[in-house]
Order: C-alpha cells, then sequence, then structure tokens
C-alpha cells in the first residue's frame, strides 16, 4: 500500500470502522452490537448504516433488526478474485495438484500481519479446512503463515509478535518466541515447513513459499490431510509435489532464480 502523506476524511474512517466490524464469526450484527464495538453514538451509527445501504454495501433484515454486509461486495470481490495475477496463475497448478494428491490444498497471501486465503481445492475425507477463501488469519497461523514469516526481516517478525502473541491452539503449539526465530531460519534454509499437530491434533499440513518477479515472497501454497497420510516416504513426495508447483506459479509470475 502507498504511504500518502494525507488525513484521511473522518467519515470514511468511521464508514470502515462500521464495515470492519462484520467478520466471519459475526456476519450480522444489530445496531447495538455496532455502537459498543464503534463507540459511536447511536444516531451517528444509524445514518452511517443508512447511507451504506443505499449504496448496496449493507442490507437491512427487517425480521431480525440485524444488518449484515451488503450485494455490493460480492461484486467488488468478483472483481479483485479475478484480477489477482497469483489466483489466476496458481489456480491451475494447484487444480491438478489436488487431482494429484486428493488431499486439500491451500494458496495464502500476505496482506500486512495477517494471510488471507485466496484459492481452496478441499480433500473429500475427513479433512475439513477451515481456512476458506477470503478467510484471515494470524500470520503466525499453520504452516503457510509460517513460511511467509520465514523470509521476513527480524524486526518485522518482531513487530508481528507484538500485536500479535503466539497462540496456543494444540498441546504441540510452539510457544517459545526464540525457538521460532530458530523455526523461521530453518525454514527458509529449507524451502518447506511441515507443521504436525501444532495447529489440528492429528493433521499435518506442508507449505512452500512462491516467489514473484522481484524474489519477493508474499505468497505460499501448502496440503493439508491427516497425519497418518503425510508420513516417510509419502511425506517426502508431497514436499517434492508442492515445490515443483510453487515454482511452477513462480515462473509464471515472473522469477527467474539466480543460478
Amino acid at each position: 500500500m502507498r504511504d500518502v502523506k494525507m488525513d484521511p476524511l473522518r467519515s470514511f474512517e468511521r464508514i470502515m470502522k462500521i464495515l470492519h466490524c462484520f467478520s466471519f464469526e459475526q456476519p450480522h450484527l444489530s445496531i447495538e452490537d455496532i455502537v459498543e464495538k464503534t463507540s459511536y453514538p447511536k444516531s451517528t451509527v444509524y445514518r452511517l448504516l443508512v447511507t451504506l445501504e443505499k449504496s448496496g454495501l449493507i442490507q437491512y433484515d427487517t425480521r431480525d433488526n440485524l444488518y449484515r454486509l451488503g450485494y455490493k461486495f460480492l461484486e467488488f470481490g468478483g472483481i479483485v478474485h479475478e484480477n489477482l495475477d497469483i489466483k489466476r496463475e496458481a489456480e491451475p497448478i494447484l487444480s491438478e495438484l489436488h487431482k494429484a494428491t486428493n488431499y486439500t490444498v491451500l494458496l495464502g497471501v500476505r496482506q500486512r500481519d495477517v494471510i488471507q486465503y485466496v484459492l481452496s481445492f478441499d480433500s473429500k475425507d475427513e479433512f475439513l479446512s477451515r481456512s476458506y477463501v477470503g478467510r484471515s488469519r494470524d500470520l503466525h497461523y499453520g504452516a503457510l503463515g509460517i513460511v511467509l514469516m520465514s523470509y521476513m526481516p527480524e524486526q518485522e517478525v518482531k513487530e508481528v509478535l507484538r500485536h500479535s502473541p503466539l497462540v496456543k491452539r494444540t498441546p504441540y503449539s510452539l510457544m517459545d518466541e526464540d525457538k521460532l526465530y530458530e523455526r523461521l531460519k530453518q525454514v527458509r534454509e529449507q524451502g518447506f515447513y511441515v507443521d504436525i499437530d501444532e495447529t489440528f491434533v492429528g493433521f499435518t499440513a506442508i507449505a512452500v513459499p512462491i516467489f514473484r518477479r522481484n524474489g519477493e515472497i508474499h505468497d505460499a501454497i501448502g496440503i493439508a490431510a491427516a497425519g497418518f497420510k503425510l508420513e516417510g516416504e509419502n511425506q517426502a513426495k508431497i514436499i517434492s509435489l508442492i515445490k515443483e508447483a510453487a515454482e511452477q506459479i513462480s515462473q509464471r509470475l515472473g522469477y527467474i532464480p539466480h543460478s
């Protein structure tokens, strides 16, 4: 994002704060919920909600007296989604990877201090991915997030952890920041990361980075499945397949590896 030396319009800031009240966890909110989340006067919230409703950005359910994001975001989201270079270039390759493995396949993109999922191919077995398209997670969440963090400068990693401390998601989750830095160095050296039981007990995820034209890393792809399916020789095979897919996507994005 550009660093523009200009103060944003106050009314726009208020509108954005209202829109940010909605999430996957809370897609429907009452006006009282929004007042509590924003600390704006109820009259101000009501006027802004009416403005957003007229623009199609908010919809009001008269039966339940609840608000939700409007249909216009589907149009905006479609425009962004269809014009993401990474999405367009990665989709056919990840589709083939999904067919070859029958495991869940994900593509995540770094958005500042979070990872957002832009492509997902779900498996038909017992693993139900909760990282569906559009969802954002803490940057240190799961295998894809760890891969992205491994290529960040240490100061940036510290800032991420300051705003979003490590979370104990399972009994096996890494909670020691010093050990995390060691892990990130190892991941960067080997070019992939294997998450075993640290995000979901009984499941393993493998992730590798995508290199863009300038060599920067904003994206990662991953495979997830029940842990027993990603052990031993099969794990090595999957690592090889996913690294090959990442190389193909990187090449499509214009990346030329140094010889």
